[in-house]
């Protein structure tokens, strides 16, 4: 009788765990499927923003701006060179800070 009953309880124990398994299976597919779903959703987001991003600076024409370096001579004892922010500077290379 007792090992009748061992059997049976063996044999409830064996399908319980079984069913936790299948439970197992079941969580781990559908953990994929949500995460194989976020990333899927999250790489079109970013597709989204790099393109709304590169339409949005091609709107803009931008200008590239030659400059060129003119060098003054500055000869005599008097002479001064005014440059555009008001310094001045003498021909013995002494600075002076305009107002």
């Amino acid at each position: 009788m007792q090992e009748n009953e061992i059997e049976q309880r063996s044999g409830e124990l064996n399908s319980l765990l079984v069913e936790i398994v299948k439970n197992q299976k079941r969580n781990y597919k559908t953990m994929a499927t949500v995460f194989v779903i976020v990333v899927a959703c999250l790489t079109i987001i970013i597709c989204a923003l790099i393109g709304a991003f590169t339409w949005y600076e091609a709107q803009f024409e931008y200008e590239t701006v030659a400059t060129e370096t003119v060098e003054q001579e500055v000869s005599g004892d008097g002479s001064l060179i005014n440059n555009v922010e008001g310094n001045q500077y003498n021909d013995s290379a002494v600075h002076n800070e305009g107002d």
